[in-house]
């Protein structure tokens, strides 16, 4: 009971402003009125937070159990037409991607002239869904990696401090029975996230964070709406 709690408190740590950002993103950029619109990644809060604010998508997804419409790799999405797709979500992906310079070349492929990318990925953050957990990116190497993108948002979900809060409550997040060293270090440690949390907000920095949120758009004008999904 605890440690599931303290993964959802870790989670949403993490994850500050993340679901805010999208919505304001859905909105400012009338991507409910949008033609083709592919949510990497099927199922889950994110899949949930788009339908709630109108948004109709495809998923794409390589496990088939979460059901997707289309089932392919992000490396290699052959069912997706060249500029066919006028926003693409790839919200906590990019970290479990083999080849990242693959998926951000098919991006930009199936993305129409003007297209967005509206993605985030983790920084200071413990391994998860092992094994299949590969990378960490700075703002510099999400630059590099989405260079003929043009950058319209790229900002940390928090600070140095309130990552470091992050980790030390995911550490606790262990299914029962907790570790004895773990249930002895409990009370410090709590103490030092909360202290941590509390630092961030006397000395703010953009030094570390649990992750990022970013908006890029392929170049070129609009070239209108394009024909439906294919289906998977």
């Amino acid at each position: 009971m605890i440690s599931a709690a303290l993964l959802r408190l870790s989670k949403r740590k993490s994850r500050r402003h993340l679901y805010r950002w999208l919505e304001e993103a859905i909105h400012s950029h009338a991507i409910a009125e949008s033609g083709n619109i592919l949510n990497i990644g099927a199922g889950g809060e994110v899949g949930a937070q788009l339908t709630a604010h109108g948004v109709r998508f495809q998923s794409l997804d390589i496990d088939q159990t979460r059901h997707p419409d289309i089932l392919a790799n992000i490396e290699s999405m052959d069912s997706v037409k060249d500029k066919s797709i006028d926003a693409i979500f790839c919200i906590e992906v990019l970290e479990h991607v083999k080849h990242p310079e693959l998926a951000a070349a098919e991006i930009s492929r199936v993305l129409r002239p003007g297209g967005l990318l509206i993605a985030s990925t983790p920084f200071l953050l413990g391994i998860h869904d092992a094994p299949n957990d590969f990378y960490r990116y700075t703002r510099y190497g999400l630059r590099l990696i989405f260079s003929n993108l043009d950058e319209l948002v790229l900002r940390e979900r928090n600070g140095y401090f309130s990552a470091v809060a992050a980790l030390l409550y995911r550490q606790f997040a262990h299914p029962p029975p907790l570790p004895l060293r773990i249930k002895i270090a409990a009370p410090a440690l709590l103490s030092l996230a909360l202290l941590m949390e509390l630092t961030d907000k006397l000395l703010p920095s953009s030094a570390g964070t649990t992750g990022y949120f970013f908006i890029f758009r392929k170049p070129g004008a609009s070239d209108g709406h394009s024909s439906e999904l294919p289906h998977g």
